[in-house]
């Protein structure tokens, strides 16, 4: 199995040798500890929280955080690694542990020393599960100006919220939830937006169930309310108003993330199609001889190279302390994009193969194919790989903010019918 994971080798010219050291630790503990228990996630649907102990255990959870709070300070190049190596084998891990991080960044950027004590231990050490309280039934790409969760001081300076949240990855089995409501109903949403840090026994705080996912089965995706919930006033992140600066301040590195995660994807469907192509006999030859197929192969190739190099590239501009907004958008673009079409044409190559979930094999904890390959995963990524393209902004709205940025940089204002409009 060591040998069929290396498409490509461990070293990497983008890589210093740490970070290589790291690749390879991670991924062998992603063959070791994750891929045999993915199959059965896939087929249980389990939310795989233990291995978030055993990634705090190890340090991973800590890549992104300073030292004086307990982190190690290395940076988002280490979490892009992290992302990719563990995606290859189980996405749900993936996306959960993204979130649960995300929810923990604001609180360290925007959190009192009280709060950053409190909360922020056990989701290092992965005793703890973060949640991201965005997105509403009214408020999707629109959250800001659409968000109509309140939260009301009462007379102790206490607040009461009221309200909603639908499609909150790692909801029903978070501890901590970094959640926004409005305060200020009577201005504009990015006015008078705020953000609260929710424990999970707070009153008033239900959760109606977890959502029916089209893939990437193990993640929890949850529709909440809040029904009068208490939250103490200590909870209130940064200050009132603040929501819109606090959620705008971690997106850069949430889109890498995501991009990361979309790269593992297209690195598992090119190695699962390429050898299907090298065994798979036809016309007395393998399919890998026709140019039809073989082709294939190489444009999944050229386009899981462009995304690693786009996504590298978003990440080292977030570790020198610049602007990542344009380039961490056009990586997770790109990214989920092309894992999509890779996990596309591995499903056309694989062929019937590709389309099939498998026998499920209690015995072994594994799904089965007549031909013993692991074309069942095919269909598996092709599932999963759809959903890039919707977390962290989708794809239209991050292509809207692209071409603002280009125009921006550029300094080409929105001419007026009144502007002469020649060259």
């Amino acid at each position: 199995m060591a040998i069929d994971y290396m498409f490509y080798p461990t070293r990497n010219v983008l890589e210093s040798e740490e970070e290589t050291k790291f690749r390879k630790e991670v991924r062998k503990w992603v063959l070791e500890k994750v891929y045999p228990e993915a199959d059965r996630v896939e087929h249980e649907k389990l939310f795989p929280r233990h291995l978030f102990k055993e990634m705090g255990n190890r340090g991973y959870l800590k890549v992104l955080f300073p030292k004086s709070i307990g982190g190690t300070e290395k940076g988002i190049k280490f979490g892009i690694i992290l992302a990719d190596e563990i995606s290859w084998c189980m996405r749900a891990l993936t996306a959960a542990l993204d979130c649960s991080i995300f929810c923990s960044i604001p609180i360290m950027r925007f959190g009192s020393e009280e709060q950053i004590k409190k909360y922020l231990p056990g989701i290092l050490s992965g005793d703890s599960i973060g949640a991201i309280g965005m997105t509403e039934p009214g408020a999707g790409s629109d959250v800001i100006g659409s968000m109509r969760t309140i939260a009301k001081k009462d007379a102790n300076g206490d607040y009461i919220i009221n309200g909603e949240k639908r499609f909150i990855t790692n909801g029903s089995e978070a501890d901590i939830i970094t959640l926004w409501a409005i305060t200020d109903p009577s201005v504009p949403g990015h006015v008078g937006m705020s953000c609260f840090i929710v424990e999970k026994d707070f009153e008033g705080l239900e959760i109606v169930r977890d959502f029916n996912l089209m893939g990437v089965y193990g993640l929890k995706n949850t529709y909440m309310k809040f029904n009068n919930m208490k939250v103490p006033k200590e909870n209130l992140l940064g200050k009132e108003g603040m929501g819109t600066k606090i959620l705008l301040d971690e997106l850069d590195s949430e889109r890498t993330l995501a991009a990361a995660g979309a790269t593992g994807l297209a690195r598992r469907a090119l190695e699962i199609a390429a050898r299907h192509a090298n065994k798979r006999i036809q016309f007395k030859k393998p399919i890998r001889n026709f140019e039809a197929i073989s082709f294939q192969i190489a444009d999944m190739a050229i386009k899981l190279e462009t995304a690693r190099n786009i996504v590298y590239q978003a990440a080292c501009t977030i570790d020198a302390g610049l602007n990542a907004s344009k380039i961490s958008a056009i990586a997770k673009v790109y990214a989920s994009d092309i894992a999509f079409e890779c996990a596309h044409t591995a499903l056309q190559i694989c062929g019937g193969l590709g389309y099939m979930k498998g026998e499920w094999d209690e015995k072994s904890g594994k799904f089965l194919l007549p031909d013993g390959s692991q074309a069942y995963v095919t269909e598996r990524i092709f599932r999963g790989s759809r959903l890039s393209s919707i977390v962290a902004g989708t794809n239209e709205i991050l292509r809207y903010l692209i071409q603002r940025e280009v125009f921006h940089e550029m300094q080409l204002k929105r001419p007026s019918e009144s502007d002469n409009w020649g060259d």
